[in-house]
């Protein structure tokens, strides 16, 4: 179960305070992490470079610290994942391609790529995995792209060479709709900072809960144990 942080934080957020500030994210990560989670992906378009490494390289000692074999991946910033001590860079559809993105990084990080309904091998050569969407309708944007279903995510992970994590709408309400579906995993933006997100909201002790029923409820539906996608 890959945890996506929330994407909407930025340096006025954390001047307000509030349960959906920059400054309470890593206390927020080591809530998921103390309820099973092994694997964040930081995807935070709106920090400039100086803060977002300054929140990845916190992230990373604390993942050290709480989850040893933790994986933390970094959205897009090829460029600051040896500096953040990553283990992963995961390239959007706007992104760098996977060979650009080797040459910068080399040979030793893991590198994913957004994939949806009608890619084909040209989108995910030279990659490690596949982040596939929106499976089920997302909770944490609106997108233009109608939701694959489970027999969607099927269809791709037939068709794709790679280990597939599936993304949108995922809860653990909804986990057990992908079990037989050839997933290697899935990823969750909105069922884990759903109402942390919201200044002045109740949010911590309650996240927790929310990310160990994910982790639960991905190890049963895909028979796997909670991981990252290494």
């Amino acid at each position: 179960m890959l945890l996506v942080s929330p994407g909407n934080l930025s340096r006025e957020d954390a001047s307000r305070g509030g349960a959906g500030a920059l400054e309470s994210l890593p206390q927020r990560a080591r809530e998921a992490f103390s309820a099973g989670a092994q694997g964040l992906l930081l995807r935070e378009p709106q920090l400039e470079d100086g803060a977002f490494l300054a929140l990845a390289r916190e992230l990373r000692g604390l993942m050290d610290r709480e989850v040893p074999e933790g994986w933390l991946g970094l959205h897009d910033r090829a460029h600051l994942a040896a500096a953040a001590g990553a283990d992963g860079l995961h390239l959007a559809g706007s992104s760098l391609g996977v060979a650009e993105a080797r040459a910068v990084v080399g040979a030793s990080l893991v590198i994913g790529v957004s994939t949806h309904d009608g890619d084909g091998p040209a989108r995910w050569e030279g990659a490690d995995y596949a982040m596939h969407a929106p499976v089920f309708p997302p909770n944490s944007k609106h997108g233009e792209a109608a939701p694959l279903g489970a027999q969607g995510l099927a269809r791709f992970c037939g068709a794709c060479s790679l280990p597939v994590w599936a993304l949108g709408g995922i809860t653990a309400e909804r986990l057990p709709e992908l079990s037989g579906s050839g997933a290697a995993g899935a990823a969750a933006i909105g069922a884990v900072w759903s109402g942390d997100l919201d200044p002045g909201d109740e949010g911590p002790g309650r996240l927790g809960p929310r990310v160990g029923a994910l982790v639960e409820a991905a190890a049963a539906a895909l028979g796997l144990p909670p991981g990252d996608p290494r």
